[in-house]
């Protein structure tokens, strides 16, 4: 039943982004005020400590694409939500700065297991017709685990600890859906496991959907890592991080979740194209208006849509180009945003410590626009290509 598969798979790649990917990867920034206070840190160091932790879903994202071309992906995934559940473990019981980067490091790693693979889980294990559906959920992931981040910690306030161990609780329950539903029996064999030639990666096909991943990634990890903080050291309350947080999440789940509607109706140039200004625009907001709470939450509105639909789009449009092998195209793909997440929020960081936050703002919106005029409709192979 189409239904019924595209709902177990996408739902279980929701709960698995939630805990690896909204919580793990993007919720940093929620709790960079924290960090500050609690561990005397300074801007710049935070920021390479959110560099540090993409560097490690990078890795861990060229291994995942590697070990799931040659053994599915139920067990990238499942350890991807335990690895979470440990670095949340380490954050939440951290006495110092150097547990706080392992935790954060690990916590920030287990997202590169559990996002490609289910390209591929969708691929060989939903039919055709619920397939965008079922991406479209898994990428909600994303925004619904920021929305529990921001809910977790308006309900505790300074407790920020009790929130990361609850973190460690959503990652193994997110394990035990990920075990029971990718199953090893109920997907197809995979033709062929050999790793393809560089050549298969790079092609005319390829090229802009790289460049558009690599320009957005860091505008949204400069976004994801200094959006709070930036609007706090303007004047504002603690409480307008989580509710920042907690406007992206609703937006970003509330539109993102239909993306497949979207490509079908008005195809995915335009839209892809509204979402990059979208995400760029919301970061000038801050620049503009920073002590102003209608600014940070309409920033944070605007970020969640353009945010979250920009990146179905692109698993959407990785899915064509890359049809013959999801997961292992949609790797390089990945490869490419962990670098802009890598780059962003370090950019931001020093720059925001050299010069000022309103020079880091305007800067790093600028990636995302930049990319904003490529136009992906053209971009689809006709064949699988012959890799090897």
């Amino acid at each position: 039943m189409p239904f019924n598969e595209s709902s177990r798979v996408g739902g279980a790649g929701l709960l698995a982004l939630v805990a690896t990917y909204g919580i793990g990867r993007l919720a940093y920034g929620l709790f960079v005020p924290s960090f500050e206070e609690e561990f005397d840190l300074s801007l710049d160091v935070l920021g390479f400590y959110a560099s540090g932790a993409q560097a490690g879903y990078l890795v861990a994202t060229v291994a995942t694409g590697v070990f799931t071309a040659r053994y599915g992906p139920r067990t990238p995934v499942v350890t991807g939500c335990l690895l979470l559940a440990v670095g949340a473990a380490v954050i939440a019981s951290a006495s110092g700065p150097a547990l706080l980067a392992v935790g954060l490091i690990a916590a920030g790693t287990s997202a590169g297991g559990s996002w490609a693979p289910f390209s591929d889980a969708v691929a060989r294990q939903v039919p055709q017709a619920g397939s965008r559906r079922a991406l479209a959920l898994v990428n909600a992931g994303s925004p619904a685990g920021l929305l529990v981040a921001s809910a977790l910690m308006l309900a505790t306030g300074e407790q920020w600890r009790a929130v990361w161990w609850t973190f460690a609780a959503i990652g193994l329950v997110a394990a035990a859906a990920s075990w029971r539903v990718l199953r090893p029996d109920a997907m197809g064999p995979v033709v062929d496991n050999r790793w393809p030639r560089l050549a298969w990666f790079f092609t005319r096909h390829s090229r802009p959907l790289l460049l558009v991943a690599f320009g957005l990634s860091i505008t949204s990890g400069a976004y994801f890592s200094y959006a709070p903080e930036t609007v706090q050291a303007a004047g504002l309350e603690a409480w307008i991080g989580p509710a920042m947080w907690a406007t992206l999440g609703i937006s970003g789940a509330a539109i993102g979740a239909f993306a497949g509607r979207i490509v079908k109706r008005f195809g995915r140039g335009g839209p892809l194209a509204l979402m990059l200004v979208l995400v760029s625009g919301s970061t000038l907001v801050l620049l503009l208006a920073p002590g102003s709470t209608l600014a940070a939450l309409g920033s944070a509105g605007l970020f969640g849509v353009g945010f979250t639909t920009a990146f179905a789009l692109l698993v959407m449009w990785s899915q064509q180009v890359f049809s013959d092998r999801p997961t292992t195209g949609f790797t390089l793909v990945i490869v490419f945003i962990a670098a802009g997440f890598i780059i962003g929020p370090s950019l931001f960081g020093v720059l925001a410590t050299s010069v000022g936050r309103s020079a880091a703002l305007l800067v790093t919106a600028i990636p995302a626009l930049l990319v904003a005029p490529v136009d992906p409709a053209r971009d689809k192979r006709i064949r699988p290509l012959a890799p090897w």
